[in-house]
C-alpha cells in the first residue's frame, strides 16, 4: 500500500513537473539569453515573465518564479503587474527565497533588486549568503560578478572586491565568452585584466574570447549595414 502511495505521489509530481516545462517553455530561449546579458526585447521579456510566474504556480516556484524576476525586471510597472498578475517585483523574489532558500541565484537575484533600489546594506547581506550557499557555480559566476562590480562602484569594501576577484578567475576558467562579454568596455574590462594579468592561461583564454566577440560584434554589424 505504502509502495502504491510513493508511486502514485512520484506521478503527481512528474505530472505537475512536465506541465509546468511545457507552460513555461516559450521563455526558455530568454532565460538562455538574460544569463548571457545578451540583448532581450521587452516583448519577449513580457511573453517569458508571465509563462515563467505562471509556471512557478504549479512547480519549482524557486526556480520559475526566479527566472520571472529576472525576466521582469526591466519591463514598464504596468507590463509587469501583467505579467506577474498583479505581484510585485519584491514578492516574487521573497516567494522565490521561501521555497528555496538555499539557491545562491535567488539570493544574487534578490541582491540586484535591492542594488536597483539602493538599499546597499541588503544588497550586501544578500551578496553574502549568495557566496556562502556556492561560491563555485559556473552558471553564476559571471551574473554574480556583474552584480559584485555594481555594489562595488557605490560602495568599496575590500571583502566584496575579493569576493569578485574570486568570481572574475571562476568565470575565466569556465566561462571565458561570457565572461569577454561582460567585461568588453567600461570599469569592467580594466578590472578583469587587472585580476588575470599574473595569470597567463587564465587571461590569454580570457583575451581570446574577447578578441572573438568583438570581432563576431563587428561582422554583424557589417552585415546590419548591407
Amino acid at each position: 500500500m505504502l509502495a502504491g502511495s510513493a508511486a502514485g505521489l512520484c506521478g503527481t509530481i512528474a505530472a505537475f513537473s512536465l506541465v509546468a516545462a511545457i507552460i513555461a517553455s516559450p521563455a526558455t530561449g530568454t532565460v538562455e539569453k538574460l544569463r548571457r546579458a545578451d540583448a532581450v526585447s521587452r516583448a519577449d521579456r513580457l511573453v517569458a515573465a508571465t509563462a515563467l510566474y505562471r509556471a512557478g504556480q504549479i512547480f519549482e516556484p524557486g526556480r520559475y518564479l526566479s527566472d520571472a524576476a529576472s525576466a521582469a525586471q526591466r519591463l514598464q510597472p504596468a507590463e509587469r503587474r501583467q505579467a506577474l498578475d498583479g505581484g510585485s517585483f519584491r514578492d516574487v523574489i521573497d516567494a522565490a527565497l521561501r521555497s528555496s532558500p538555499s539557491s545562491p541565484y535567488n539570493w544574487a537575484r534578490r541582491a540586484e533588486l535591492q542594488l536597483a533600489t539602493n538599499d546597499l546594506a541588503g544588497a550586501r547581506g544578500s551578496l553574502e549568503m549568495s557566496l556562502m550557499l556556492g561560491r563555485f557555480v559556473p552558471a553564476l559566476a559571471v551574473p554574480r560578478s556583474r552584480i559584485l562590480l555594481d555594489y562595488l562602484q557605490r560602495a568599496p569594501d575590500p571583502t566584496l572586491e575579493r569576493a569578485f576577484e574570486e568570481q572574475v578567475r571562476i568565470a575565466a576558467r569556465v566561462a571565458p565568452k561570457e565572461l569577454a562579454q561582460f567585461a568588453d568596455g567600461g570599469a569592467a574590462e580594466g578590472r578583469t585584466q587587472r585580476i588575470l594579468s599574473g595569470e597567463y592561461t587564465l587571461f590569454s583564454s580570457y583575451l581570446d574570447a574577447l578578441l572573438g566577440y568583438r570581432a563576431q560584434r563587428e561582422n554583424m554589424r557589417q552585415a546590419r549595414g548591407k
